[in-house]
């Protein structure tokens, strides 16, 4: 399953949509949460619709696909695969991309950023909830009721009760779970994580890693990070490494973490074109339990319904996925 190459599609920062193309993204989102699911519910028991095929397929191969060599790869893969059925929902533009950077300068421009609009965004924080120290919210970890440094002014923690997503439910999670478990979609923004792993400065030094392994290493844990931990605080569904793609969020975050990776391959295109490293255990970066990545393996999106893919054939965005983004780092 491959794209048009001869016609590349313009992937375009979510600012740069107009108020039409924003509209129509997110009914496409509403499209695909409408839709019925593709997946056996033998192979995912909770899956209700279209959307939550991806974000079941996320779930189970979170342990496989993340402080990896695969981690850029799989989700370059990814976010084309949900690209493909937004457009089969009636979007006719490319997936938009998040650029943090852009956001990332104070507590104000994060929390004024137009991807959080109520009306073209996807809305913003979820009421504030304070720590779970009882155990009585059985979605919510318990926590010791002591504030993690990292996340301390986290701001919010309840469901998304604004815009278009208001009160939306998923329905597998949290964690590792693919069993039917229905929750709403919380956010918990974390303005400090996100000014410092999402910032200018914090990109620039993503770019000027020399080679693959140090780059993929070090991004996914920087603004990687940042766009889910900054949005997702400690109670929100972007900060759940396995049901992350439950806030329709995530594609944008990945969208930009693809452009990324584009801009670092596109200083030296010839060369990292094919240049892939990285373990294929997870943060195993001394090979001690197994071998790297190479261009052969294989990464692929979907369950009972699949799309696979070598490597290779995701390394350069404009032949077999068919896309190019406006503008680069």
């Amino acid at each position: 399953m491959s794209a048009d190459a001869c016609s590349p599609r313009m992937l375009a920062t979510r600012r740069s949509l107009s108020v039409a193309e924003r509209t129509s993204y997110l009914k496409a989102v509403k499209c695909m949460l409408r839709k019925p699911a593709l997946t056996s519910k033998v192979d995912l028991p909770g899956v209700q619709n279209r959307f939550e095929d991806f974000m079941g397929d996320h779930i189970r191969q979170t342990n496989d696909t993340h402080f990896v060599g695969l981690f850029y790869p799989r989700h370059r893969l990814l976010v084309w695969a949900y690209e493909q059925e937004i457009r089969a929902c009636g979007f006719r533009g490319a997936q938009p991309y998040w650029d943090w950077s852009l956001d990332s300068g104070s507590a104000e421009d994060f929390f004024n950023s137009p991807v959080f609009d109520t009306k073209t965004g996807f809305g913003g924080n979820g009421e504030f909830l304070p720590f779970n120290t009882s155990g009585l919210s059985p979605l919510l970890p318990i926590t010791d009721g002591k504030v993690p440094s990292a996340i301390a002014d986290r701001s919010g923690g309840g469901c998304v009760h604004d815009g278009p997503f208001a009160n939306m439910t998923i329905h597998m999670g949290p964690g590792p779970s693919t069993a039917y478990k229905a929750q709403c979609v919380r956010r918990d923004f974390v303005p400090s994580n996100f000014m410092a792993s999402a910032s200018v400065e914090a990109v620039s030094t993503g770019m000027d890693y020399a080679d693959f392994g140090s780059f993929t290493r070090q991004t996914e844990l920087t603004v990687h990070g940042a766009g889910h931990v900054g949005v997702g605080g400690l109670y929100g569904v972007l900060t759940d490494a396995w049901a992350s793609p439950g806030d329709p969020l995530f594609y944008l975050h990945h969208a930009n973490m693809d452009r990324l990776w584009w801009s670092w391959q596109s200083k030296n295109l010839s060369t990292r074109l094919r240049e892939i490293s990285g373990p294929i255990v997870a943060n195993d970066w001394l090979n001690e339990k197994g071998r790297n990545v190479t261009l052969d393996d294989i990464v692929f999106v979907g369950t009972t319904v699949n799309v696979t893919m070598p490597i290779r054939d995701v390394m350069d965005i404009r032949k077999s996925l068919g896309y190019v983004y406006d503008k680069l780092y």
